[in-house]
């Protein structure tokens, strides 16, 4: 899908992607923490929630266990939830105990940001959600980290999670 807006990718990420469910769907596939565990990772890689409270204020601590690599810890606060319409929260690196760590301690790129924003909206058009990624830091960063192919991989599991719910 095209995107008629134009966005500075130097500076954020930004993601379109269309589904075939209503946006109702879509939305409790961000927002309720049952079906997050079932897509919130990068191929290869499980999530699990030491807490989550999707609400306006509600935070998070998470972790990406990655084969691979080990894990990865996440907090963040949700600034913003409209129910069926926009999610806004934080997402910081962080240590299994909630505490902020510098990216460039773990290994990851120095230029990462210690903290990103994170929008997503929704909208509805003939039974169909196009949702809307943005996120604080700069694609081309994102790419070369792994981040923006992450989004992707992540994105192509909630559609297999959408597709599913539709058929049962």
């Amino acid at each position: 899908m095209t995107d008629k807006k134009s966005y500075n990718t130097d500076r954020e990420v930004h993601i379109i992607r269309e589904f075939g469910a209503p946006k109702e769907l879509v939305f409790n596939a961000w927002a309720d923490p049952k079906l997050l565990i079932k897509w919130y990772a990068p191929e290869g890689c499980t999530i699990h929630f030491k807490e989550i409270r999707v609400e306006a204020g509600g935070r998070y601590h998470s972790r990406i266990s990655n084969p691979q690599y080990g894990d990865c810890w996440c907090i963040g606060e949700y600034k913003e939830v409209v129910p069926h319409s926009r999610l806004v929260f934080t997402m910081v690196n962080a240590d299994g105990n909630g505490n902020p760590i510098d990216p460039a301690e773990i290994g990851m790129d120095p230029n990462w940001p210690g903290e990103t924003l994170v929008t997503v909206t929704f909208t509805e058009e003939n039974g169909k959600t196009t949702m809307e990624l943005h996120q604080t830091v700069s694609q081309e960063l994102a790419q070369r980290t792994g981040a923006y192919p992450s989004w992707l991989q992540m994105l192509d599991h909630v559609e297999s999670l959408l597709i599913n719910t539709l058929q049962e």
